[in-house]
């Protein structure tokens, strides 16, 4: 590869031969150890008729042509234009991701310096102004004529209110991950303020230290047409188009002396101001006189620009249409056994855009888990069933999730009901008896939901998927050998390996019924990539009953002279066989 000065010295040249550029320093407001070289580039646009001289800087990095130069116009003899940052005056140029020959460098400079000329032309003639509304989110969020730094750490949640109304804000405390020292944010979650208790409220006053405010919410603000979008309150009240609304505005301050004021900014966010608390006592006027408004409208805080918020719509909905582009149909999930398989699964199963969970384990996690299960060292000593579910919640709290840290059986004794009316039941618990009992239930008629049983033989040599459709299932199948060894009928590893080695691959813990199976957390990942893709046909299109089997270490059962059921010739690691119930 070229070295960079090798690139750009002719391409400056050849610049240098109709515009005025020269190298500098460094790019004004700009860190100088950015860019490995800099250019100011003195050119000519069109302004309303008019010819004017304009300075452009073009910062290149080492990585040129591979990253195009940033460009910036940091005058703001135009004022605040479309497509430049406020700070700095960075011009967005081309997409993120965007890619483009570079087998002509210097093609690529006099493409950004002519894309600059136009984006600077059509902003300062007023061409596409209304992209500043089209793209309001970015453009509110920057920051104009020193004015304090925009607060973008709020969430409004499900939906905007449809009328003027006090919201319910949630305040807690955020620890960003940095590597040296952690900073701490305060967030905000907004709420109707008749909105019953939710998952998500639950869950931030589980791991948060929450305080609650009143935020008013005021549906016929709006913000000014352009940038800049700096705000007094009495911009704010000329913005406002009801006068109601703008009463509302005044009472909230004078019963607050402050607070925070927020309005719909797009679709999808919000915009507001902070006002803090007000001091109403002034020389020269009686307590009982001024008002909080009077203090910020009438004397030198008039034009004083407030901080402005900045938040994000947070609904299942949204986030759906941000997805798959549609709310997937509602699934509801029933996983009994949250060990490494269960635990995995249920990750696999939270890809569902509209899911709910009922999840059912009364062990907890121990140290020696850790290696193929979901969690690790931050849930140990945890009950699994609550552990997995906070970890659901963890992503999508508002996720309506079910736990019950005791065992199957029980649950189906106290729970039938509610049971069947779920969309499937995963069993990973890998115990044998609990299987027998919920195939017999499946037989009865006890047990009316397709239910999936899952499991791993050890050193994952082969993996297992039963499925059993109630409505499709054979009348006297049997899932073992026989049912005195309650042996799987599709075994890879042979009975004998079962009964007369199984010291070979299964061991024990010091403790009483400690007893684990061999593989690893990779085997895993492996036999679920394997079987989703069944599972999820299965949950939409529900078929005849059938067993499913995953060909996993086959080479290791070699190795270590263990007997299979079949010859290793007639089996393909990594293959899925299907197989009659």
């Amino acid at each position: 590869m070229h070295k960079l000065i090798e690139i750009l010295s002719p391409c400056f040249e050849e610049l240098y031969k109709i515009e005025n550029v020269k190298r500098v320093n460094e790019i004004p407001d700009i860190r100088t150890d950015y860019y490995a070289e800099q250019w100011e580039v003195t050119t000519e646009v069109e302004i309303s008729g008019k010819v004017k001289e304009i300075e452009l800087y073009f910062g290149f990095q080492e990585s040129f042509p591979y990253t195009l130069p940033d460009v910036y116009f940091p005058s703001k003899q135009f004022g605040y234009l479309p497509h430049i940052e406020s700070q700095g005056g960075k011009l967005c140029l081309i997409a993120d991701g965007a890619s483009y020959q570079i087998n002509n460098p210097y093609k690529l400079i006099r493409y950004c310096l002519k894309e600059s000329k136009i984006l600077i032309e059509q902003g300062a003639n007023g061409i596409n102004v209304d992209d500043f509304n089209t793209e309001i989110n970015s453009y509110w969020k920057r920051r104009y004529d020193d004015e304090p730094k925009v607060s973008e750490h709020w969430l409004i949640y499900e939906s905007f209110p449809i009328e003027t109304c006090t919201l319910r804000a949630l305040l807690y405390k955020q620890e960003l991950l940095c590597e040296e020292r952690s900073k701490t944010i305060i967030r905000g979650l907004l709420l109707s303020q008749n909105e019953k208790k939710t998952s998500i409220e639950r869950y931030l006053k589980r791991h948060h230290k929450v305080e609650e405010m009143d935020v008013l919410f005021v549906k016929s603000a709006h913000v000014p047409h352009k940038a800049p979008y700096c705000l007094s309150l009495q911009n704010l009240l000329d913005n406002t188009s009801s006068a109601e609304d703008c009463k509302a505005i005044k009472r909230y301050i004078n019963t607050f002396r402050g607070g925070i004021i927020v309005f719909q900014l797009s679709e999808t966010s919000m915009g507001g101001i902070y006002i803090d608390k007000v001091n109403t006592v002034r020389k020269g006027f009686r307590v009982d006189k001024l008002t909080a408004c009077d203090i910020l409208l009438r004397f030198e805080k008039k034009n004083q620009a407030l901080e402005r918020e900045y938040g994000d719509l947070y609904s299942s909905y949204r986030i759906a249409m941000r997805t798959a582009g549609e709310e997937m149909p509602k699934q509801s999930f029933m996983i009994a056994g949250l060990g490494s398989i269960g635990s995995n699964l249920t990750y696999f199963l939270s890809g569902w855009n509209n899911t709910s969970f009922t999840l059912i384990d009364e062990d907890s996690l121990r140290a020696e888990n850790i290696g193929r299960h979901l969690l690790g060292f931050q849930y140990l000593y945890q009950n699994k069933a609550n552990a997995v579910a906070d970890y659901l919640f963890s992503i999508r709290p508002e996720r309506d999730v079910r736990i019950y840290d005791y065992d199957f059986r029980r649950v189906f004794k106290d729970n039938n009901g509610t049971l069947n009316a779920h969309t499937a039941l995963f069993l990973c618990t890998g115990d044998a008896m609990t299987e027998k009992f919920v195939v017999d239930a499946l037989r009865d008629g006890h047990i009316t939901l397709p239910t999936f049983i899952l499991w791993l033989e050890p050193f994952g040599i082969a993996g297992h998927l039963i499925y059993i459709n109630p409505m499709q299932m054979p009348k006297n199948f049997t899932l073992y050998k026989d049912e005195n060894s309650m042996l799987y009928k599709y075994n890879l590893l042979a009975p004998t390996e079962y009964i007369e080695h199984p010291d070979r691959f299964t061991k024990k813990d010091a403790g009483c019924n400690g007893e684990y199976s061999l593989y690893s957390g990779n085997d895993v990942v492996l036999f679920l990539s394997a079987f989703y893709s069944h599972i999820n046909q299965l949950i939409q299109q529900p078929k005849q009953s059938k067993c499913y089997r995953w060909v996993g270490n086959i080479n290791l059962a070699i190795e270590k002279s263990l007997e299979l059921t079949v010859e290793t010739s007639s089996v393909i690691p990594g293959n899925v066989q299907e197989l009659p119930l």
